[in-house]
């Protein structure tokens, strides 16, 4: 796409990929095809690393066959026509979809719904193979219709590879010319309407749509009419807030939160500044110093993400290295993959949790007066929503 690319950076890692397809026997045939694939795409169209997975094609999964497949298609093997066959009898088909279903990550190795990403690489291989195949627009209809987080698919990656998948087929099936306009009513009320033109194609705005209590129910009807030639894709996504108990501190002995609050009190030792912790109990002020302790307990699990919402007249302090304890906790550590500090909250990304406890912590420096609110903290497998647990949500009062 027009990025530079170090030579040597490049054929090292072609050096490593294919070492280590030729020795490791472990792998799985899925991940090897993937490893082909790869391969392939960076240049290196080797038959014997195609007759490698081939011989294993029997335990190839409809994702690892497409894989598979769209390396071989680089390297015009003919014998792609088997298994373009091979993808097409493993898809699951009714009226207006198709998809191809996978309830394990094969490039992750946990179990997981990948049908998504199964789907669209079907999708891209029989797209290069057989573009006329009436799979194509059901399978594409299918993915868009399972954006389960509204707007896109279960995980980054998830969604990367969705679109990933789903250029080839817009290609050849002109769904980026349309002409039509349409209008979304909730409860029998127009609340928005828009025009679709292919302009409009490569930048769509989301209709969003704000409505009152007033104008919602229990129970409420969103319909969509559209007008004109092309296809019209849409999603609903629904969110809503509590303050019930049953609602937050969710967790199982696979995973669990806590979530605590700590004031910094200063304290001067031999001409420095030294901070001794305190539980927080009460109000704070503005100026002070809150220390957050995070602490995960649960099984193993790979690739964790901790999300912890700030409160809102609060700051994140971004060199928290400098804040020197009068007596330094065990938990008090920088034991994890990567921090990250947003407007709203502080993210931990641990790529392998070995199970028992892990404990996080950061800095807040206290600038707003008020009472805040402060939403429940979120831990959970990037890559497997199903599994998740919340902390307790609290309420900060600041003076």
């Amino acid at each position: 796409v027009g990025y530079e690319i170090d030579p040597a950076r490049l054929s090292k890692a072609q050096a490593w990929v294919r070492r280590t397809f030729d020795n490791d026997q472990k792998i799985i045939a899925d991940l090897r095809g993937y490893m082909a694939y790869s391969l392939a795409l960076s240049g290196i169209k080797d038959k014997a690393v195609f007759d490698s997975v081939w011989q294993q094609r029997s335990d190839l999964s409809a994702y690892g066959a497409a894989i598979l497949g769209l390396g071989m298609n680089l390297a015009n093997d003919p014998r792609v026509a088997e298994l373009a066959s091979t993808v097409g009898k493993g898809a699951i088909v009714d009226e207006q979809t198709a998809h191809w279903d996978l309830t394990r990550d094969p490039m992750l190795d946990f179990d997981t719904d990948a049908s998504p990403e199964a789907t669209a690489f079907a999708a891209k291989f029989l797209s290069k193979v057989q573009p006329d195949s009436p799979l194509l627009p059901k399978a594409a209809y299918w993915l868009v219709t399972h954006r389960n987080e509204g707007y896109w698919w279960d995980s980054t990656k998830q969604t990367a590879f969705v679109v990933f998948g789903l250029t080839d087929f817009l290609k050849q099936s002109g769904e980026l010319k349309p002409n039509y306009s349409f209008e979304v009513l909730v409860n029998e009320k127009v609340v928005s309407t828009r025009q679709f033109r292919e302009e409009d194609a490569f930048s769509p705005s989301l209709v969003s749509v704000q409505l009152g209590p007033d104008q919602l129910g229990p129970n409420n009807r969103v319909v969509i009419r559209k007008k004109g030639p092309g296809r019209l894709y849409w999603s609903v996504r629904a969110e809503y807030y509590s303050d019930e108990k049953k609602l937050t501190n969710a967790g199982s002995f696979n995973l669990t939160l806590a979530r605590e609050y700590l004031k910094l009190l200063p304290v001067r030792e031999n001409n420095r500044i030294r901070y001794k912790l305190d539980p927080l109990s009460g109000p704070v002020q503005t100026g002070d110093t809150l220390a957050v302790r995070l602490t995960v307990t649960g099984s193993k699990w790979k690739y964790m993400m901790v999300e912890d919402p700030i409160p809102g007249g609060t700051e994140l302090i971004e060199h928290d290295q400098l804040y020197e304890l009068t007596e330094k906790p065990s938990w008090w550590n920088w034991w994890f993959t990567r921090r990250e500090f947003h407007d709203d909250h502080a993210a931990f990304f641990q790529t392998y949790f070995s199970g028992g406890a892990q404990e996080y912590v950061y800095l807040l420096k206290v600038v707003n007066p008020g009472i805040f609110r402060v939403s429940p903290g979120k831990v959970e497998p990037m890559y497997q929503p199903s599994y998740f647990a919340t902390s307790d949500p609290v309420t900060l009062e600041v003076k």
